[in-house]
């Protein structure tokens, strides 16, 4: 197996570990949030090293088989949580970052055909390489704020039912984290805008499918956000919106890189 799979399985098992005691001491109402922020951090790490030797083996950004761009995406979703996290206060988004993320990996290795040989190319196109990277830390963008909807509505569900357990006195305040999926849609939003910014320098036709789905995208996301500044909807509808509006992108991603 190569190095690079190796380490990415390596970032699977420090995920995993960030998972399994983090649950046990939420539930027994003792959450120190500093281990699983240490192995979070190897696990972003050696995330960081596979990218790196996969994108040799290639030679270009690992961003066109499914597998890769999973990865890629996981990646940029564990850096958004060292940044969102402290700034939002959100230091228990780990508990349920990571276990998306070692889905991801996961998914990105039982793939037919997973981590496939690139095409050798003449000349790498910085723009295209920007375009395609700006588009995918977007959409971690997107997952993060997916994630953080899914911890509102749990909320939420917590305080109407009344279940004050150690679980929820470990959640951040609930309108922390109303704020929190609003600049995270916000920032999807601009990334994603910056992407297809780019992508005129391209000349691609507007026939594309991969501009298709990112348009698409843009157009979906930008109607949550204007929902969300213009409050038309309920916080907890826009939880919801958050939290299903990423199954849109991530059927996108299969579809332009198994069918375009």
């Amino acid at each position: 197996m190569p190095l690079d799979r190796q380490l990415l399985l390596l970032a699977t098992a420090a995920f995993l570990a960030a998972v399994v005691p983090a649950v046990r001491a939420l539930v027994s109402s003792h959450w120190r949030p500093s281990r699983q922020w240490i192995a979070m951090l190897i696990g972003f790490l050696l995330q960081t090293g596979a990218v790196y030797l996969r994108g040799q083996a290639v030679g270009q950004c690992p961003m066109k088989s499914l597998s890769d761009v999973l990865v890629f995406i996981s990646w940029s979703v564990v850096l958004l949580y060292f940044l969102v996290g402290p700034a939002y206060r959100v230091s228990l988004l780990g508990v349920f970052t990571a276990p998306v993320v070692t889905a991801m990996h996961v998914l990105a290795f039982v793939l037919p055909n997973a981590f496939p040989d690139y095409a050798q190319k003449a000349k790498i196109d910085p723009y295209v390489e920007l375009h395609a990277a700006l588009a995918l830390i977007a959409y971690a963008a997107f997952a993060l704020g997916c994630i953080t909807g899914v911890m509102y509505l749990l909320q939420e569900r917590l305080l109407k039912r009344h279940r004050i357990s150690g679980l929820f006195y470990q959640l951040p305040p609930i309108q922390d984290l109303a704020k929190a999926i609003q600049k995270l849609i916000l920032l999807g939003v601009i990334l994603l805008s910056a992407s297809l910014a780019v992508s005129f320098k391209l000349n691609t036709p507007i026939s594309n499918p991969k501009l298709i789905f990112a348009w698409a995208v843009w157009g979906l996301y930008a109607v949550i956000g204007l929902v969300m500044w213009r409050h038309v909807l309920s916080p907890r509808q826009t939880a919801w919106l958050a939290a299903v509006g990423f199954i849109i992108p991530f059927i996108s991603l299969w579809l332009v890189t198994t069918h375009g």
